[in-house]
Parts: structure tokens; sequence; C-alpha cells
């Protein structure tokens, strides 16, 4: 998974679209993306340490920031952000310090 969104994250528009297209249509497309990505390692009783490291991320969030993530990290930080870019951006700039520093970093 983390993999994944490695290749998402410098490919935007190979994965979720054309690459002017507006980052509230970016968003709800990762989103689904990752939907279906965990739908797919469920039904497939697939093991992923990235998908599981990925479930953490959101345990992170609700530590570091207290934000309620019943309905995911991305919505989490859609609330959080003045922007569909500012969220766009802050997505992957925490996931990013979630990876090298670990579920304690902040």
């Amino acid at each position: 998974m983390l993999t994944l969104l490695g290749l998402i994250e410098r490919r935007p528009g190979m994965y979720l679209g054309k690459e002017g297209e507006d980052p509230d249509r970016r968003l709800s497309a990762l989103e689904l993306y990752i939907a279906g990505y965990a739908g797919a390692v469920h039904a497939h009783r697939l093991r992923d340490s990235g998908f599981d490291q990925w479930i953490s991320f959101s345990d992170h969030l609700k530590t570091r920031f207290e934000w309620n993530l019943r309905e995911g990290p991305i919505r989490a930080i859609r609330g959080a952000s003045s922007s569909e870019s500012e969220a766009w951006a802050r997505f992957w700039s925490l996931l990013h310090e979630f990876v090298h520093f670990g579920f304690d970093a902040g």
C-alpha cells in the first residue's frame, strides 16, 4: 500500500486522472483508490505490511491532532485544511512524516 501511494504521489495523473484536474476530485479519487485496495486486501486475505502501516496512520493522526477519524484520514485532513490544494499537500506531508519518523512523530 505505501509503495502504491508513493507511485500515486509521483504520478497522480496516471492513477487518479488528468494532471490539471481539481484537487477535490483528486482527493476523492485517492480515497476511492485506497478503499478499493483495502477491499481487495480483505476479500483475498492478503498480507501487506504497508497496508498494516496505513491503518496505523489514522491512529497517528488521531493522537497527534485529536481529530475525529471516523470517516478516514483524508476527510479529517480535508476538514483541517483551508483548501483542497492545501489538503492534498498536507496529506502527503503527514504521510511522509509518519512513514519516516513513525507513530510518535510530532
